[in-house]
């Protein structure tokens, strides 16, 4: 779904300006019978868009976002836009209602204006300031200004006049229009200067301000109302509208996108969390299940036969007891930890750290487990390589890639560590010469949504889970971790860490391991 909508905002877009060029080719059709039909299509279309402008900003008003709350104020100054603007239609020569001889259509024109400018500079130094207008203080303000309007036009002819047939402009309809344009560019400055979420909104909103400029200043120019200049200051009027319109609904779809991004991200969030929950018990129910009821098979066996059973054989199961609670040890710290990892009760404290230290601190605490299946473990890290990270959540990344090793390397084989440049960090890798991994398996590591479960050359058991932690520590530390492998020839795993700044400390963290 996230796919398709930029596509669909694209087709919104070009459906609307292919409309919108519908119309302006209507228009001028409609001049070439009538100027009224002009005009009147022409404002039609704009109190349509202005309402329009409204409907769509005041539906997110009750966003947390102070854009959205700034966009609903500019729709309230449209709102009232509007209704001038109606009254500029209803009182325009040839429409039969009121007077005309006393110019009420170019007196209604001028207020719009002046409402349409307010609104926008009121919107722009919220935008600016990030200032959240109360929405009734704009709707009082806003209408009180209608209203007042009304009034010097209608009832008490206090509105000077902008406009007389035949002569032309007055200098207070001239002064005006470039007072409004003045005002405008202020806007156009404050929105220019504001950091808006959304780049696409900004700069439509602006070039619509930009129109809206230009259509003020020919609106100075022309003598008679049916003249060039005040045809093409409609056509600008019109998509200076449009556009307004069109920001705001791109700016609607960018959000639900967003907001639909926000809930697909929850969305793979809990189903992780339900993959970690199944895996949890899982384990619980077979890994950690299987090895003590070997316990208890064995223990069970020595306390009824002890003294029935021969020397050999007691130390045979006294030895099968030992790996069996050294597994079961294993496995319930890694549980303990990923469990802590996952609630977020693990120190990361980072500092500088000596892999090739760490590398041989690992080497030491798996000595024994390798001399027992006969695997040779070798550090070639170079003496003082130094990696910034947390230096217990490394060491639980080694001892659990050497572990892995060697539960896949048979008797006579290898396993290395070694660590060299790439891209401006280090990269450690754990190579053995075991049996390798399936080409399907491998996408299947270091997720937590996936079963993967096999057993070591000797029959260890394995449930993933260390590798799952080894993502986890590495990815925390600003790394990554990948494995390359070849069936039969052998796997390298191999995780980055950055370098240490300069200045940088040793780390101080706990140790990882430690439930």
């Amino acid at each position: 779904m996230l796919g398709e909508m930029p596509r669909v905002l694209r087709e919104t877009s070009i459906t609307m300006a292919l409309a919108l060029a519908a119309f302006a080719l209507a228009l001028y059709l409609g001049r070439m019978q009538n100027y009224l039909l002009f005009h009147s299509l022409a404002e039609i279309f704009s109190i349509v868009v202005a309402c329009g402008v409204f409907m769509v900003s005041w539906n997110s008003r009750e966003s947390e976002s102070p854009e959205a709350r700034n966009m609903a104020c500019l729709g309230i100054g449209f709102l009232f836009t509007a209704i001038l603007d109606i009254l500029h239609l209803l009182t325009y020569r040839g429409m039969g209602v009121l007077a005309p001889e006393r110019d009420l259509a170019t007196k209604f024109w001028l207020a719009a204006r002046y409402l349409q400018t307010s609104s926008l500079l009121v919107f722009a130094l919220a935008l600016r300031t990030r200032l959240r207008p109360p929405f009734r203080t704009l709707f009082a303000g806003f209408g009180g200004a209608t209203i007042l309007f009304i009034l010097m036009i209608l009832r008490w002819d206090a509105f000077p006049t902008a406009f007389v047939e035949g002569v032309g402009l007055t200098p207070f309809k001239v002064i005006s229009e470039y007072v409004i344009s003045s005002l405008l560019a202020v806007a156009l400055l404050l929105i220019l200067g504001a950091r808006m979420s959304e780049l696409l909104v900004g700069r439509l909103l602006a070039v619509s301000l930009g129109l809206t400029i230009a259509s003020e200043l020919l609106f100075t120019l022309y003598i008679h109302s049916d003249g060039l200049a005040n045809q093409l200051g409609h056509y600008l009027k019109i998509a200076a509208f449009f556009l307004t319109y069109q920001a705001l609904i791109a700016y609607q779809v960018r959000k639900r996108l967003a907001t639909i991004q926000e809930l697909e991200a929850a969305k793979r969030s809990l189903l992780e969390v339900n993959a970690a929950k199944d895996k949890f018990f899982s384990i619980l129910a077979h890994d950690l299940r299987n090895p003590l009821s070997g316990l208890q098979t064995v223990s069970e066996l020595l306390a009824g036969r002890y003294d029935e059973l021969p020397e050999a054989d007691r130390r045979r199961f006294a030895g099968l007891l030992r790996d069996g609670a050294d597994q079961s040890l294993a496995l319930m710290n890694s549980l303990l930890l990923w469990v802590r990892s996952q609630t977020g009760r693990i120190l990361w404290e980072p500092g500088s750290i000596d892999l090739a230290q760490a590398s041989e601190e690992a080497i030491a605490q798996m000595r024994a487990a390798a001399e027992r299946k006969q695997v040779r473990l070798e550090s070639a890290v170079p003496r003082g390589t130094q990696a910034y990270a947390d230096g217990n959540m490394v060491s639980t990344v080694l001892r659990n890639l050497l572990s892995n090793a060697l539960k896949f390397t048979p008797a006579g084989g290898l396993v290395r560590v070694n660590s060299e440049a790439e891209n401006g960090h280090l990269a450690t890798s754990v190579t053995d010469t075991g049996i390798g991994i399936d080409p399907a398996d491998l996408d299947k590591l270091f997720r937590i949504d996936a079963q993967l479960s096999r057993r070591g050359t000797e029959g260890e058991p394995g449930n993933g889970l260390g590798l799952i932690l080894c993502r986890e520590f590495v990815e925390k530390n600003g790394g990554r971790i990948r494995v390359c492998s070849q069936p039969g020839q052998g796997s390298c795993f191999t995780f980055t860490l950055p370098r240490p700044p300069e200045g940088a400390s040793g780390s101080r963290s706990r140790p990882a391991g430690d439930p």
